[in-house]
């Protein structure tokens, strides 16, 4: 049988598979005992023992470790005498790491390490490491997080030209280069954003035109100060994206600009730039402008304080102009989203996450966000510029940066036809639009299922990523799109700026001359960092709702079956925390997933589990460092 070369993804449960280099394979499962000293992440050569068959994929052994992808191992050190072992983070990892006295490097007991391997040759013994960082005790405040941090290789330094030139900065722009720009700083203007937001890098301008709209979004001129093939630029590519990590941000750019000069805080000059867009009162933009500007925006406004005038439950605003312009954004967005709608745009509307912690880092408060009108109003805002500017470029001969977002593939169609069926929904026809999925969201936007479904929905997409050629974005119903609005905490926004300023002085050449054979690698890299920021704030919110369940171990919570498997229930409780119940935790009979149908079946009551049911769980356990919550079901609700 033949042999392939792969990269293995081991399961926490022990066992493997190999994803092999060439797309036309498929992965192959590797057992406990073929695993041949391979760790996680390794390339690896496999050689096939039993060929795929009735519904099963191939099966093989590891004859050979290609090369180690294990630069970065984070663990424990525990001190053993004269020499101690890492015990490794990653739920995945068999084996502890033995540190002779030579490699310590000055850890002490119970620190949190950063260890590399130099030694895996000798059968049945630990492999030989070495400690080439200390992050600190693994008490310490903040230590977790900023393990997850190292373990994705999220720069937390910048370079050292960076932070002299950072400093260098001017705390505003200079008059000169005012003078060559578009001058908006009398027109009203306000940024919204979250309470705790600290760079901003959006601002909205509007004005009614007859029965059209005039809308100005001023977007922060990142690129008139990172320039192309400086220090900065550097860092800033290497980073792709600013990360969130709960207490802390790795942000994309150093504070002087991204809370600083880049940032459009209120009664200060700031460099923009610009795109005015005319919309009539069905949503079309009749015409559009680019400008480099300057603007003074006259507030910060906060998303909670806008929504609560906006929804009539209280205005704290003393200004009639703001309260009239509010307003204004509101009637705009809403012509904005009913287009949207009619063309098919999904809304998923899915619950997101607040997590509260206290001054030690521990949680002490989840709860769902609460997505409100203002928040919707930048949101819509953002879209329809975003869409001008991608279709001006998809029109013209310039190289350019799109985001993209495919149509989802077909087995994983037909999995979720399979799924709403259960439900009694059923997407109509064979050709798939968006349209059909949202019209299955409309269907259960009144009932308990509406989230449930948006997650299976979400599921079945693609992910959406970066490229040069233009396409479609499924989820928004649209083609042609880009991101521009956010350049100071995603490169690719930043170097969409960079083409579009190059176009507003005539520089097409320039702009195909830079970009023609560097733009397939950019967007590549940071569609790679966009994932691995996801990862890490993934991992981190989901280390926190362990250690807050961990407190609450025997607490009764409602909760809903998000999904069913072949080893257990999983369970979504109302603060967006979920768990899973084992199949050995149903002690009532013995449980067996009918995969045909969706549901769990008791062999000798015949009593069922399925989606979207209403049940009340018991916290059993929490495994913090694995992240796994268990429960165990005290009483069934009623079928939805």
């Amino acid at each position: 049988m033949k042999d392939l070369i792969g990269k293995l993804d081991i399961n926490k449960k022990g066992f493997g598979f190999v994803i092999p280099d060439d797309e036309n394979e498929q992965d192959i499962f590797i057992a406990k005992d073929d695993l041949n000293r391979a760790l996680d992440n390794d390339r690896v050569k496999v050689k096939i023992t039993k060929e795929a068959g009735d519904g099963n994929r191939p099966e093989g052994k590891i004859i050979e470790i290609i090369s180690r992808n294990q630069d970065i191992l984070i663990g424990e050190f525990q001190k053993v005498k004269k020499y101690g072992f890492v015990i490794l983070d990653d739920s995945n990892a068999r084996y502890d790491i033995f540190i002779p006295q030579e490699n310590i490097n000055g850890a002490k007991n119970r620190d949190k390490v950063i260890v590399k391997i130099v030694d895996f040759k000798k059968k049945d013994k630990n492999p030989t490491g070495k400690i080439v960082e200390v992050l600190g005790n693994i008490n310490d405040t903040g230590i977790e997080i900023l393990s997850i941090a190292k373990k994705f290789d999220l720069p937390d330094e910048f370079s050292y030209e960076t932070l002299n030139y950072a400093k260098s900065l001017p705390d505003k722009p200079s008059k000169k280069e005012i003078s060559k720009r578009i001058d908006f700083r009398d027109l009203f203007t306000v940024t919204i954003d979250g309470e705790t937001a600290k760079d901003f890098d959006d601002a909205i301008s509007i004005e009614k035109n007859g029965e059209a709209y005039d809308l100005y979004v001023h977007i922060a001129d990142v690129a008139n100060y990172v320039t192309e093939n400086s220090a900065i630029n550097q860092d800033a590519y290497e980073r792709g994206n600013s990360v969130y990590l709960l207490d802390r941000v790795i942000p994309m750019l150093p504070e002087e600009l991204s809370n600083g000069l880049c940032s459009l805080n209120p009664g200060v000059d700031r460099l923009t730039v610009t795109v005015k867009m005319k919309i009539d009162k069905k949503g079309k933009v009749l015409d559009y402008d680019f400008y480099e500007s300057v603007i003074k925006s006259d507030y910060r406004l906060i998303y909670d304080q806008v929504s609560d005038l906006l929804e009539g439950k209280n205005n704290i605003y003393n200004d009639d102009i703001l309260v009239e312009k509010l307003y204004l954004m509101k009637d705009l967005h809403q012509i904005l989203q009913d287009k949207r709608e009619l063309k098919g745009a999904l809304d998923f509307d899915f619950k997101e996450t607040m997590i509260v912690l206290n001054k030690v880092g521990r949680p002490i408060d989840i709860r769902e966000v609460e997505r409100r009108v203002a928040n919707m109003i930048i949101e819509s805002f953002m879209i329809v510029t975003n869409e001008v500017v991608g279709g001006h470029f998809a029109n013209i001969n310039v190289p350019f940066l799109y985001r993209i977002h495919e149509a989802p593939k077909e087995e994983k169609v037909t999995e979720f036809r399979n799924l709403i069926a259960k439900f009694g929904l059923q997407l109509k026809g064979q050709e798939l639009y968006p349209k059909d999925f949202q019209n299955i969201l409309k269907e259960v936007e009144d009932s308990n299922l509406f989230y449930l479904i948006s997650n299976i929905m979400l599921r079945t997409m693609t992910k959406a990523e970066y490229r040069r050629e233009a396409d479609i974005h499924f989820g928004l119903a649209t083609e042609n799109y880009s991101h521009f609005t956010a350049p100071i905490r995603r490169y690719s926004d930043l170097v969409v700026h960079r083409i579009l300023k190059a176009s507003l002085h005539n520089n097409y050449k320039e702009a195909k001359r830079n970009y023609l054979k560097k733009l397939d690698k950019i967007a590549e890299h940071v569609s790679e960092t966009e994932r691995k920021a996801e990862e890490a704030e993934r991992d981190v919110e989901d280390l926190k709702k362990a250690e807050y369940m961990y407190e609450r171990i025997g607490n009764e919570y409602d909760g809903i079956i998000s999904s069913v498997t072949s080893f257990g229930i999983f369970i979504e409780l109302e603060n967006t925390i979920e768990g899973m119940v084992h199949f050995r935790n149903l002690n009532d009979d013995y449980y067996e997933f009918d995969e045909e149908n969706y549901v769990i079946v008791g062999q000798n009551t015949g009593k069922t589990y399925t989606l979207g049911q209403k049940v009340r769980i018991k916290v059993d356990n929490v495994n913090v460092n694995l992240r796994e919550i268990d429960f165990s079901i005290i009483s069934d609700g009623e079928n939805e």
